[in-house]
């Protein structure tokens, strides 16, 4: 008798809140994909799982022997004692009649020996890999679907959750995918530079909610894993607190109205080398000292020079490390996917109430998502996962100079982010100079003046507004007025 509504967890982490809960009993899935995305390993940690439960568990193997499959599973560190695994590599001795070719016969002599197993044992979980190699000795569609659908009737007879993985190639006509109640389709796609990235999604999941669209996936010591989208609308966190976060400068608060807005994202942009590190520092070691948590993501450089340029401004970090309150985390785009990025991110928010995220830079970022026409929505909805969760973001964003080559900003920043602030260079007296303004506040009011500022010690010092210049904007300001002291 089936026991459909019971839920069997995958024991593949995040896979399960992909399924909102797990694979359903009595029925059967495939688990397709090219060959090395990962389909076998998938299989076994289903069935480890199991036995981690107490469960009966059966893998009757068509492609590799037993001995390679304690292989792959010592690679990942697993014992598969108290396991039970059938070999069905070899095909059993068969003669060819005048009414049956010998691949049908080979074939029915399979399936028969693979349901007898399933008979004997009557496992809880069973995989099955891999369909392919059933699918060598049959060129009649028919037939083969017959013989998938006896795999089904005992799993639905037996209650068993059964999984058989497929490489889904060849002709469509030979892959009863009709026959599922769910497809797990895993993918990877090889860069020109870096390792390759992989990810799943289901194409079909019959009676059950869960999150669609593609979610990244690692495979690494220890299994899969899986990192489901971000799903704005599940957000469960409480209400964002609406007071204001200082900055630890009187005079940048003035420039901001008062402070930023917790539950909000801020866009830091400028050229290289204008001070937004320094200005992001400032905020998060502010943060700190109220007691708050602060998350600091670098992908541009190494934390020992973050750490460097830091104590030269004489910007406590060392004392905030100490505290655990600060934690900074370097990131090689290269290597990072970007559902992997989201979700450790949206775990700082969820697991550990970080109160203030620093990116730096959004540039970094973008490089873990190359080529994705999609980039836009990935951020903004990361962005309004954070949100909702009341925390404050600030992102960095090196916009082009003569320092970079860069010919235009990769994303639309006024529609990610709620503040927008820009720092510059102009030139004033014969000399390199920084400005600083606030171009965009969604909530509350902001000056709309132009500040010099200098970094030094502290980080930054931001000085009177540059109201008798005009111009500075464009980098080559005209001075209108009489002589004004400048920082």
């Amino acid at each position: 008798m089936s026991t459909s509504a019971t839920l069997s967890p995958s024991g593949i982490p995040g896979l399960d809140n992909v399924l909102q809960g797990g694979l359903r009993q009595g029925h059967l899935y495939f688990i397709e994909g090219p060959p090395g995305t990962g389909k076998t390993t998938f299989g076994l940690q289903f069935l480890l799982e199991g036995l981690r439960r107490g469960e009966r568990c059966l893998l009757i193997s068509l492609a590799e022997r037993p001995e390679e499959v304690a292989v792959i599973a010592a690679s990942h560190g697993w014992s598969i004692d108290g396991l039970e695994v059938r070999d069905l590599v070899n095909p059993h001795e068969v003669h060819s009649t005048a009414l049956f070719d010998l691949s049908e016969t080979a074939l029915d002599d399979r399936v028969q020996a693979a349901l007898a197993e399933i008979d004997s044992l009557r496992p809880q979980r069973l995989v099955l890999d891999t369909l392919a190699a059933l699918r060598i000795y049959s060129d009649h569609p028919s037939i083969f679907r017959r013989h998938v659908e006896h795999f089904r009737s005992k799993a639905v007879e037996l209650g068993t959750t059964l999984l058989v993985t497929d490489e889904a190639s060849g002709s469509p006509e030979l892959h009863p995918r009709s026959l599922a109640w769910g497809i797990i389709r895993m993918e990877q796609r090889v860069s020109d530079y870096g390792p390759s990235r992989r990810w799943l999604w289901l194409p079909k999941l019959r009676g059950q909610a869960y999150v669609g669209g593609y979610h990244d996936m690692r495979i690494e010591t220890g299994g899969l894993r899986v990192f489901p989208r971000l799903e704005i609308g599940r957000s469960t966190a409480p209400p964002a607190r609406n007071d204001l976060v200082s900055s630890g400068n009187a005079s940048l608060d003035t420039l901001l109205g008062g402070g930023l807005e917790r539950g909000t994202s801020v866009g830091l942009i400028g050229p290289p080398g204008c001070g937004k590190s320094t200005l992001a520092s400032r905020f998060a070691l502010a943060a700190v000292e109220r007691g708050e948590r602060v998350v600091f993501y670098a992908f541009d450089e190494s934390l020992a020079t973050l750490r460097k340029r830091a104590l030269s401004q004489d910007l406590e970090i060392d004392s905030a490390l100490a505290s655990q309150r600060l934690k900074l985390r370097q990131i090689n785009p290269g290597q990072a996917a970007p559902g992997e990025l989201a979700r450790e991110l949206a775990e700082e928010v969820d697991r550990h109430q970080t109160q203030l995220i620093v990116i730096d830079s959004l540039n970094g970022y973008f490089q873990a998502m190359p080529n994705d026409p999609m980039l836009n929505l990935q951020v903004h909805d990361l962005l309004s996962y954070l949100s909702a969760h009341g925390a404050l973001t600030l992102l960095t964003l090196a916009h082009p100079s003569p320092l970079n080559r860069q010919q235009g900003l990769p994303v639309d920043l006024s529609y990610l982010t709620d503040t927008v602030i820009v720092q510059r260079y102009f030139e004033a007296y014969g000399t390199i100079r920084y400005a600083l303004s606030v171009m965009k506040k969604r909530y509350g009011d902001h000056e709309r003046t132009i500040r010099e500022y200098k970094i030094g010690p502290g980080g930054i010092d931001v000085g009177e507004p540059l109201t008798e210049f005009r111009g500075v904007l464009t980098g080559v300001p005209e001075y209108l007025g009489e002589h004004q002291p400048l920082l």
